[in-house]
């Protein structure tokens, strides 16, 4: 996995390592953290070598697994997942706040568009896609608030959109 460090005035997005698995983000999963209820997490029991199996994946991949940290707390505020099909030269991409702190502060807005951009600039995609489904409005506005275009799916449940530059 490619490292990862990109930072503005109010966050640092980096990779996402062990030592981040803590009993925060544990919490997230375990809760009632409606911001998963679109997710395929939500429900779901999850203990820490359930998650530090998934991160094992990621690390062992093209993939990206990034934190999304408060820069002058520190405090983890959320994760974003890139997908990368090699074929395709695009990126599928996930984004979550599990921190309620953060919640609708412009947090997922401007830590995908620094991910976006950086993932354009050195060339390790053409195009990216997110997706989720039709009633998560957040991230249909997320991705719309990205300048992606709504693509065409015959899966009626979920809505897809793309970009394939910066605006």
């Amino acid at each position: 996995m490619k490292k990862f460090f990109l930072e503005n005035k109010r966050f640092i997005v980096r990779n996402f390592n062990h030592k981040d698995i803590n009993k925060e983000y544990l919490s997230w999963f375990n809760g009632k953290n409606e911001n998963l209820k679109f997710s395929r997490h939500y429900k779901k029991k999850y203990n820490r070598r359930i998650l530090v199996d998934n991160l094992k994946n990621f690390l062992n991949s093209k993939d990206f697994f990034l934190g999304i940290f408060d820069i002058k707390t520190e405090e983890l505020i959320g994760t974003i997942t890139v997908y990368i099909d090699n074929n395709k030269k695009s990126g599928n991409l996930g984004i979550f706040i599990g921190n309620k702190k953060f919640f609708s502060k412009g947090y997922a807005l401007e830590s995908c568009q620094i991910v976006i951009k950086f993932l354009f600039k050195e060339k390790l995609v053409n195009s990216i896609v997110a997706g989720t489904k039709n009633e998560n409005i957040k991230m249909i506005n997320l991705m719309k608030n990205l300048n992606m275009k709504k693509m065409i799916r015959k899966d009626t449940l979920n809505t897809s959109y793309t970009i394939s530059k910066l605006a």
